[in-house]
């Protein structure tokens, strides 16, 4: 007897019983399909995410801010007796000892009442420099970026985001134009573009030079944060490390400086899907188990069908190995073809449901995306269930004695 004799008799059986066999395939197909739909949406989530981290600004973004005031202890949140800032003297110093750098942008944010004529708007502030736009690669579509005289000179200038511009001037052109922010007059110079990330516009922004964020509308000195961008991304650590030295060569608590790397959050976002994907195809996987116990009832019912035929084929010479193959091929037959319908249903799946969210939700990151990966495991995933959920009835059929098998009617 050749390899192929057992898969051929197993296909025969399958053929036999159509609705049977067609019934024992919805379970395999139903939980592959489960686990291409949840891993391939999971997947295509978390590229969108990565790709809106590098959008921003890419893995090379180091975000420097200053110690927390309160701080949790034995229970309760308590406030330090002490306070430190982000200076121009650290910013100067980080410029000037720091190699490498795209880009350092300070940031201090606030929110901000805008008006104009009769229209108000409520959006945030953000006093920063020129390299605002080249750090979040953040192109002005109309106008000018904040310049260096508008920092030495602490203009009363602004650019305006996306959505602020729409609502205060509905079309109209808003350069060289007066608004109120916050009660005080600033002069428009440019208008931002359109940034949507994650499915949500970030055009609610208004830009002004820091220099006056810190005289008019904080009466602070120092910055929220300061933001480095670093070509090389191998000189991340290199470059975190040197504002390490330089935080504790300015400040007491230089260490209590809070630095985190896109890099760090990139991980982090990586972390979780991948640990979403395995807990969201585990919880579908129990689908595919049930369809795995349910080749093994079909099989142990066939196995009881056709014990006059086991008894006859091993009479006639046929040896137990040879009867437990049929068996297998059998169950594995049932499980790769289910497998296989159930690739092509959880792509539709995946498909229809992005489809679905992105209509919903217009702009959404949802995506569908089916590794190779992901198509291998539930391939070998679903022949493994054949193969475990088959062996018992097949051992089964290949221990009937021939002369007790022939008695049976």
């Amino acid at each position: 007897m050749t390899l192929l004799e057992p898969l051929f008799a197993g296909l025969g059986q399958l053929r036999a019983h159509k609705l049977r066999s067609l019934l024992t395939l919805l379970g395999i197909v139903i939980g592959v399909a489960a686990i291409i739909a949840v891993v391939s949406l999971g997947e295509g989530l978390r590229r969108e995410v990565i790709s809106q981290f590098v959008f921003s600004g890419g893995a090379g973004m180091i975000e420097v801010e200053p110690p927390r005031q309160w701080v949790r202890k034995d229970g309760r949140w308590v406030r330090r007796p002490w306070q430190e800032h982000l200076t121009e003297a650290d910013m100067a110093a980080m410029q000037r000892e720091i190699d490498g750098l795209h880009a350092l942008v300070p940031v201090i944010q606030g929110s901000a009442a805008l008006q104009r004529g009769k229209t108000t708007v409520d959006a945030s502030y953000t006093g920063t420099s020129a390299a605002f736009n080249e750090g979040f690669n953040w192109s002005v579509l109309g106008g000018r970026p904040l310049s260096a005289d508008d920092l030495r000179l602490a203009r009363k200038v602004c650019l305006l985001g996306d959505d602020v511009n729409k609502d205060l001037f509905q079309g109209a052109s808003p350069l060289g134009k007066e608004i109120l922010l916050n009660g005080d007059r600033y002069v428009v110079i440019g208008v931002l573009d359109e940034r949507v990330r994650f499915g949500r516009s970030d055009g609610n922004i208004v830009l002004v030079p820091y220099t006056t964020a810190q005289k008019r509308l904080r009466g602070e000195d120092h910055f929220s944060e300061l933001t480095l961008f670093v070509e090389d991304l191998d000189a991340v650590e290199r470059v975190v490390a040197a504002v390490r030295r330089i935080l504790r060569r300015h400040h007491e608590h230089g260490d209590e400086f809070r630095i985190e790397t896109s890099q760090g959050e990139i991980d982090d976002a990586n972390e979780f899907f991948r640990v979403l994907q395995q807990v969201g195809g585990g919880i579908a996987g129990i689908s595919l188990l049930v369809g795995g116990i349910g080749i093994m009832n079909i099989l142990l019912v066939s196995v009881a069908e056709r014990t006059r035929e086991i008894g006859i084929r091993k009479a006639l010479g046929a040896k137990p190995r040879h009867i437990l193959g049929q068996f297998l091929a059998e169950s594995v037959v049932l499980s790769m073809v289910g497998g296989l319908f159930g690739i092509l249903t959880g792509l539709g799946l995946g498909l229809g449901a992005a489809f679905i969210i992105q209509q919903l939700a217009p702009g959404a990151p949802f995506t569908s995306i089916v590794s190779a990966e992901s198509v291998l495991w539930a391939v070998g995933f679903s022949s493994a269930v054949g193969i475990f959920f088959g062996v018992y009835p097949a051992f089964r059929a290949a221990r009937l004695d021939p002369v007790e098998a022939l008695r049976r009617t």
